[in-house]
């Protein structure tokens, strides 16, 4: 199991650097877009991997974060804040979606909307499938 998890924060890692040289290589007008999302990348898995090589050396650490992870508080905690940022995000992007298309700036208000119905599109997706899971 630790080597699975260590793969995937290096995968992330490599990730981020091909998508850095993707962006210095030229071949795109803007590279500041993807400098943004594969320094992004590349740091959330180097942070990753530090923090799971952390837990793995102090077993005292090790036993907290995993009671940690079993406990109903915390789930629910999560399952809230889960639930706040999803209906903030919504009303965000919906603000922005009105004010660009009444500003005239049609591709982003478009953008925006997109966002909305894509988020809603996965909730429902993602709720019949909990549903016929639980």
């Amino acid at each position: 199991m630790k080597n699975k998890k260590y793969t995937i924060y290096i995968i992330e890692m490599v990730a981020g650097v091909l998508i850095n040289m993707l962006a210095f290589s030229g071949t795109v007008s803007d590279p500041s877009v993807l400098t943004g999302i594969g320094s992004g990348i590349l740091v959330v898995g180097l942070v990753q991997l530090l923090r799971t090589m952390r837990i793995e050396r102090d077993p005292e650490l090790k036993k907290r974060v995993e009671t940690a992870s079993k406990d109903e508080r915390y789930a629910f905690i999560s399952m809230k804040a889960k639930e706040a940022a999803f209906a903030i995000y919504l009303i965000i992007a919906a603000v922005i979606c009105m004010a660009c298309l009444i500003l005239g700036y049609e591709r982003e208000g478009m953008t925006a909307a997109v966002s909305i119905c894509l988020l809603v599109i996965l909730y429902t997706i993602m709720f019949r499938i909990l549903a016929k899971k639980y």
